[in-house]
């Protein structure tokens, strides 16, 4: 199986540069409604090239990004070096540095992840966010949709399988909506 974390080091400069091609209010803005009021703590998992952390941290909350490649923190970092983000390096499924912390989270973002953990390592990793949620939180899921990139580690998601992982631990699905694309949707899962 492909290293997705190789591929984001091998690539970030190219892929921080694309992201921050598109402007986080125009990428999130189907869960502007949804956000916690600030100040909240917020967790960022594979926050890329900090686009969206940063734009969170502007809102006046306290952000934890979480991204495993090390060249995509660098570029995060260069790119937005205003930014009151706190960086860790963690991966899914496991979050241990996460969880070791002992933090709890008013808001988990997975912008883009999910397609990256193998359906097999789903269920740990929906137990997993679920116990690093505040009581109330919320966590906001963008589903990638479109061909598999086995370099990059892509796998097929589904709203249905998001929903199933909802219903087996408990939680409710707030929202789901579809994004201006036919390539991407998002759901917004609370706990009841």
């Amino acid at each position: 199986m492909a290293d997705p974390v190789a591929w984001y080091d091998a690539n970030a400069e190219t892929i921080s540069a694309c992201y921050e091609e598109a402007a986080a209010d125009d990428v999130q803005s189907w869960m502007l409604d949804l956000l916690p009021t600030a100040p909240a703590t917020i967790l960022d998992v594979g926050a890329g090239s900090g686009r969206d952390a940063a734009w969170l941290a502007a809102k006046s909350y306290e952000v934890i990004a979480v991204e495993p490649s090390a060249n995509m923190r660098a570029a995060a970092a260069r790119l937005h070096p205003e930014a009151k983000v706190h960086w860790i390096s963690d991966t899914l499924p496991a979050l241990g540095a996460v969880t070791r912390s002992g933090l709890s989270f008013d808001l988990i973002l997975l912008s883009a992840v999910w397609m990256h953990v193998p359906a097999g390592d789903r269920p740990r990793a929906f137990r997993k966010l679920i116990n690093l949620l505040k009581p109330g939180g919320l966590i906001a899921i963008t589903l990638r949709h479109g061909p598999a990139e086995p370099e990059r580690a892509i796998h097929p998601v589904s709203l249905a399988e998001v929903e199933a992982l909802v219903r087996n631990h408990g939680a409710l699905l707030s929202a789901a909506v579809k994004q201006k694309t036919n390539s991407v949707e998002g759901a917004f899962v609370g706990l009841r």
